[in-house]
């Protein structure tokens, strides 16, 4: 039986430095706009990196866009979720035109929300005094989601309770907040990859994820895996995560 496993990247497989156990060797693998190393593996990481590769079909399942997913320094050979499921690649690079129709004219539409809810990221962040730059994420053509970079996310959505948010899901880790319309969701993308791309005959399916943001995509798969201590965990494990 072949195994597919659906990996996320940011905070499961890689992470910047700071949130890297202190003392432990690390390895690049992920670069900066500049070129400069900006996301490692730890030992273990890569390790279990190597075992998935080894052994199974890694789809990475990332909120990266097209630029951010190319700078990614692991070797990915098969289909992969993009944009909180706005895109998916086939193996050859090119955006499935099954998926790209489904979701190419909600985002269009959703343009003006979508530049509505980063103006109120960014009007949260000045009052806060943050130097955070709101932005809105754009890939194949298609505004996707708005995004901040910033320190104290649960600060920046307490100032925007006045924004009407009911066509977005709130993902926030302690460095940045998504605004995401729900049209988008990784679980929905993996749904579409499991249903129609893998080819015929049973798939055993894996999802790895650390966030909120991944459930969706998770609860497709046979099986999960989950980064000890991460967001997840401690929801599922309670202290016995600590």
């Amino acid at each position: 039986m072949r195994t597919v496993v659906f990996l996320d990247l940011d905070d499961t497989i890689l992470q910047t430095r700071p949130k890297c156990p202190p003392g432990e060797p690390l390895l690049p693998a992920a670069r900066g706009r500049d070129g400069a190393p900006l996301s490692f593996t730890t030992g273990r990481q890569r390790a279990l990196f190597e075992l998935l590769a080894a052994s199974a079909t890694v789809v990475p399942t990332t909120a990266r866009n097209l630029d951010a997913f190319r700078r990614v320094d692991l070797p990915f050979d098969s289909f992969a979720v993009l944009d909180f499921g706005g895109v998916v690649l086939l193996p050859d690079g090119r955006p499935d035109p099954d998926w790209d129709e489904r979701i190419r004219p909600q985002a269009l539409a959703a343009a003006d929300e979508l530049a509505a809810a980063r103006c109120a990221l960014q009007a949260a962040a000045d009052r806060l005094g943050l130097d955070a730059p709101a932005r809105v994420i754009e890939d194949f053509g298609m505004p996707l989601y708005a995004l901040l970079k910033c320190r104290g996310a649960g600060g920046v959505l307490k100032e925007m309770s006045g924004f009407d948010a009911g066509h977005f899901r709130a993902w926030r880790s302690d460095g940045q907040i998504a605004l995401v319309p729900r049209f988008l969701g990784k679980g929905p993308a993996v749904r579409h990859l499991i249903d129609n791309r893998l080819g015929p005959g049973p798939v055993l399916t894996v999802g790895a994820g650390d966030s909120p943001a991944d459930a969706g995509f998770l609860a497709e798969c046979d099986f999960c895996l989950l980064p000890r201590k991460s967001m997840l965990a401690e929801r599922a494990l309670g202290e016995d995560a600590s």
